[in-house]
């Protein structure tokens, strides 16, 4: 009879045990809204940042499972509209119940960005902030610093690279018809005239005014280089950039160009099948490089496009959907760990991402160690980026290692 007692305990202690693994296993559901553009301006941008979607899929197949919490996403077609965004949020409210979500850019943070805490939902975007977005207490949250920050720190680098150029001679080149481009150049002068003319390291020559989308830029260039211009700030888009390199190439100058990865070399030296046009022009970003292909990042690329049906090739538009699904990720696992699976809510994500660290291994090596606080909706401390450029005709990395952002730039 003891030996039956025994067989039976035995068999019902491995039942519980085996009871126990699998309720460990189950994972609490939560739904995510993305916001995207599949049919206005900006469609051909949004198939490169569906890219999170792939992260969210590998991160519940691997890290989800072990705290206990599965993600799925909605993607809603906004046509990059922010009347249509004001307009479907409530209705996103009802049906998700989102405790954190996913932005495309300016239109739906316009519509959203005052909403947000009253909501108590976090917002995560992709592209760098802005300084008219630098508020304290904010439900937004984008991983890399301003332009601003990234271009002063590409800047200050080059400065020390040419020395025999000191000052560097800095030209504007932008538009008047965005307010993110006004910000470039506000953000950057300051920095230039508060920070680096005063240590004899770079100063202000010239500011041109261009149109949004310009067919011709030749009279502005000529004021450029009439004023000796050692490197040009400002190209927030192809067509400008193009635009420039054409009015340079008319002059018979090379005037290198600091811009974000997407905007100059990447793109329009694919469209031109050759990269010697774009020789000693500069790129930055708070993102890992897509020249190096012996990092985590590459590697990481390589588990998605594999297993996840990643849904673009290995560029800097799908690095930036990437890195914002890492975000997504681990500020829901931040907080799953804090308050447990089932309790998690858009208020429990918000203190993840506003009182804890991110390390770099988190983030596959997309991403440098970020913390937030409340003081600003992007990384404030040791923010960091990399830069590349074209040298010799080959597009390659420029700073191998992260260069920590100046922590002395200030609000403009």
């Amino acid at each position: 009879m003891k030996t039956i007692w025994r067989g039976l305990s035995k068999a019902v202690l491995t039942l519980a045990i085996g009871l126990g693994a699998n309720a460990a296993m189950a994972q609490v559901e939560y739904k995510i809204p993305g916001l995207v553009d599949f049919s206005g301006p900006y469609a051909d941008l949004t198939k490169h940042l569906l890219a999170r979607d792939a992260v969210i899929k590998w991160w519940n197949d691997n890290d989800g499972k072990k705290v206990g919490v599965k993600l799925t996403v909605k993607n809603y077609d906004t046509r990059y509209d922010g009347s249509v965004v004001a307009s479907m949020w409530p209705g996103i409210l009802s049906e998700m119940k989102p405790i954190v979500g996913m932005g495309l850019g300016g239109a739906d943070l316009s519509a959203l960005q005052q909403r947000l805490g009253d909501d108590k939902v976090p917002m995560l975007y992709a592209p760098p902030g802005y300084g008219f977005g630098w508020l304290p207490n904010q439900w937004v949250f984008a991983p890399r610093a301003t332009y601003v920050h990234e271009w002063v720190t590409a800047l200050t680098w080059y400065a020390e690279q040419n020395p025999g150029k000191r000052p560097v001679k800095v030209a504007f080149v932008s538009t008047q018809a965005s307010p993110a481009f006004v910000d470039f150049v506000k953000g950057v002068d300051k920095y230039i005239k508060t920070v680096l003319e005063p240590k004899g390291l770079a100063t202000v020559v010239d500011t041109e005014w261009v149109d949004m989308q310009p067919v011709d830029v030749s009279s502005q260039i000529k004021k450029v280089i009439d004023a000796k211009a050692d490197v040009i700030i400002g190209t927030g888009n192809t067509t400008m950039a193009a635009a420039v390199l054409r009015a340079e190439q008319l002059h018979g100058v090379n005037i290198p160009t600091i811009a974000a990865t997407w905007h100059t070399i990447w793109p329009l030296a694919t469209a031109m099948k050759s990269y010697v046009p774009w020789e000693g022009h500069m790129v930055v970003t708070g993102i890992a490089p897509t020249t190096d292909k012996t990092t985590k990042a590459w590697q990481f690329y390589q588990v998605l496009a594999k297993g996840y049906g990643l849904p673009a090739e290995w560029n800097p538009l799908n690095m930036l959907g990437i890195s914002q699904g890492l975000l997504a990720v681990r500020a829901v696992e931040h907080a799953a760990k804090k308050v447990g699976a089932d309790k998690l809510t858009g208020t429990a994500v918000y203190e993840a991402l506003t009182s804890g660290a991110f390390t770099e291994d988190e983030f596959m090596g997309v991403l440098p160690a970020l913390k937030y606080s409340k003081e600003a909706p992007f990384p404030m401390q040791d923010a960091k980026v990399k830069i590349e450029w074209v040298k010799d005709g080959k597009y390659q990395l420029a700073t191998p290692n992260w260069l920590t952002i100046p922590s002395n730039v200030t609000k403009w």
